[in-house]
């Protein structure tokens, strides 16, 4: 097949990158290509892809020359994506659901995947082009509006070679992510704390970091190890006794939690969003439902067999099944005439 990815623009597509929709592209462009297929990534002009690149900007938001109004952006790239459409057998659009105006102009049919929560203007969009074949992360994403249906649940992949497998574990838990409060950083420190666990915490700082974390940060028990990426990444998590995931709203699915349990270090987990569907309780994590019994999710999640944590790991969430998920999406697309 000829397969166009229209990846967003916070960051180039590359294997290291800090955006987490263009690594995910990045992925599926490898994969993709390995599999004899002709992949070609809408993204910015330097980015590092197997396939063919697109760029109609020389960087992303605001950088090396790009405009800094990040939608206009995005609607760039889009409508360029859609101006060459008649050159692919499908486009696939992972810019928030913003394609789909474009679907009357499009020579392919189009694919749209929303990589966050929706929100009502999502909602509304979908509801104005009922049309439009879009698919989910989760079953958790779209359960608040059962009247839009997805057309496949394709869960988040990731490389398991870039996360090496830790049989022992340090002497400390970890937070990874961003600091805002409802991801429940602080929620991670006061449990290890009241556990007198070590906690080391790594992420971009921001200025809730700097107003309600770094006070808390003694370089003892409380450690921040800056904004980790690649095999330093992959060191850190897979060294932690547990990753602690005491998030406060629902999310659509939940990266961190894939990468730390390929290193084979198990989660513990509040049960909202999309956590039941990627944790497995008592194989790769412990979840509960409420913080008051986070404490007993941690104490429970560090007994478990990091081996086969790493294993159920792999067996759901790698690469190359979610590349063979959207694969099977594209041929049914493209075997029935453009299926909705």
């Amino acid at each position: 097949m000829r397969i166009a990815l229209v990846s967003t623009l916070s960051a180039p597509v590359r294997r290291e990158t800090h955006g987490s929709v263009e690594s995910l592209v990045w992925l599926m462009i490898r994969g993709m290509t390995r599999l004899g297929h002709e992949v070609t990534v809408f993204g910015t002009a330097d980015s590092e892809v197997e396939g063919e690149l697109v760029a109609e900007l020389p960087g992303s938001y605001g950088a090396k020359g790009s405009p800094d109004d990040w939608q206009l952006c995005e609607w760039l790239n889009l409508c360029r994506a859609v101006g060459e459409s008649g050159r692919f057998d499908v486009v696939h659009m992972h810019a928030y659901l913003w394609g789909m105006p474009l679907e009357r102009f499009s020579q392919a049919p189009l694919v749209h995947t929303l990589h966050i929560v929706p929100d009502e203007n999502a909602v509304r969009l979908w509801s104005g082009f009922p049309g439009a074949r879009v698919t989910a992360l989760s079953r958790h994403q779209w359960s608040g509006w059962p009247e839009r249906r997805p057309m496949a649940v394709i869960p988040h992949g990731v490389d398991p070679e870039a996360f090496a497998w830790r049989g022992e574990a340090g002497e400390y838990v970890c937070y990874v992510g961003r600091f805002v409060s409802g991801k429940g950083p602080l929620q991670a420190i006061a449990t290890a704390r009241r556990l007198g666990l070590r906690i080391v915490l790594a992420g971009p700082k921001n200025g809730y970091y700097r107003e309600r974390i770094e006070p808390l940060v003694d370089g003892d028990q409380v450690r921040y190890a800056g904004y980790v990426t690649g095999a330093e990444r992959s060191e850190l998590m897979g060294r932690a006794r547990a990753l602690l995931y005491p998030i406060q709203y629902p999310e659509a699915f939940g990266l961190v939690l894939v990468e730390a349990m390929m290193c084979g270090t198990p989660v513990a987990a509040i049960g909202v969003g999309a956590v039941p569907e990627v944790v497995d309780q008592g194989v790769s994590g412990a979840i509960v439902e409420s913080m008051e019994a986070f404490d007993g999710a941690v104490t429970q999640a560090m007994t478990l067999d990091r081996r086969r944590v790493r294993e159920r790991a792999v067996e759901r969430f790698s690469a190359d099944r979610m590349v063979r998920d959207y694969l099977e999406v594209y041929e049914r697309v493209v075997g029935n005439g453009g299926e909705r």
